[in-house]
């Protein structure tokens, strides 16, 4: 089972499929977009004609929305709304669900969610150094650095849902996959932790891919769901498959409680 999974990731990550979305691609959104842009915007797109000015509000001018931002964001629920007076379901746009504005804040409730993974990342990082030191639990370094992957994953989280732009998208899918990733190692490393050469075999490959797969992000053409399928392979299934091979490997005499034991806990 575990080898059809492998070829079938092998497969996609070579060849990823991008799909377009209905929204976006719709001619309602498309029309409503050149026009909107005609009206409100300079020959860049980007900045503001003097009247279109006066109408963007406070928060949405201090969080640097465009004027083509603008126009995206008026359009798509616009977009939304004659969809739904069709009797058609509410469409994805360039990849992606509409979500209301708050304060300027793209997707608040992303945002906030995000905010609180990182207080709770920073206070149990903060925990983990008072109750362990480093000289008398050595691996506690390992959990150090796994806690900074993690706040710099969730602060890059709470930045992109709250400006969604090309590299706050980068950085924020990026940095998630480097958090999946450390879970992925740290799970080697608790399985692994007396087999230092096996371990560090096990280790290139993956991080081999990681660096591909952040070109791969950096090109902005982006397939989510090719994305996610990533994430949830690193993060559940190639980790399930080697605590698995951890206790098949473990040694005969140990009984399995024991071996859960050492990888549940350091």
């Amino acid at each position: 089972m575990y080898l059809s999974i492998l070829l079938l990731f092998i497969f996609t990550a070579k060849f990823p499929i991008i799909l377009a979305s209905d929204g976006d691609r719709s001619p309602f959104y498309q029309n409503c977009l050149k026009s909107c842009l005609k009206e409100n915007c300079t020959g860049d797109g980007h900045s503001f004609t003097s009247a279109a000015l006066k109408q963007q509000d406070f928060w949405c001018r201090l969080l640097k929305w465009s004027c083509r931002e603008e126009c995206q964001y008026n359009c798509m629920w616009k977009t939304v709304n004659g969809f739904q007076e069709r009797g058609y379901s509410i469409p994805k746009f360039h990849g992606k669900w509409p979500f209301v504005r708050l304060w300027g804040v793209q997707e608040p409730a992303s945002a906030f969610a995000s905010l609180l993974n990182l207080a709770s990342h920073i206070y149990m990082h903060n925990e983990i150094a008072k109750r362990f030191s480093v000289k008398n639990t050595p691996l506690v370094l390992f959990w150090h650095g796994f806690a900074m992957v993690c706040m710099n994953a969730w602060t890059w989280s709470t930045i992109f849902h709250t400006r969604d732009t090309p590299f706050t998208e980068f950085m924020d899918y990026a940095c998630a996959l480097s958090m999946v990733m450390s879970l992925f190692v740290a799970a080697i490393v608790r399985v692994f932790h007396r087999r230092k050469k096996f371990a560090m075999a096990i280790l290139a490959l993956p991080i081999l891919y990681y660096v591909e797969h952040v070109r791969y992000l950096y090109s902005g053409r982006i397939d989510y769901d090719y994305n996610m399928m990533v994430n949830i392979f690193f993060g559940e299934k190639l980790s399930t498959f080697l605590f698995e091979v951890g206790l098949k490997s473990s040694d005969r005499t140990t009984n399995n409680s024991a071996v859960v034991s050492r990888c549940l806990f350091f």
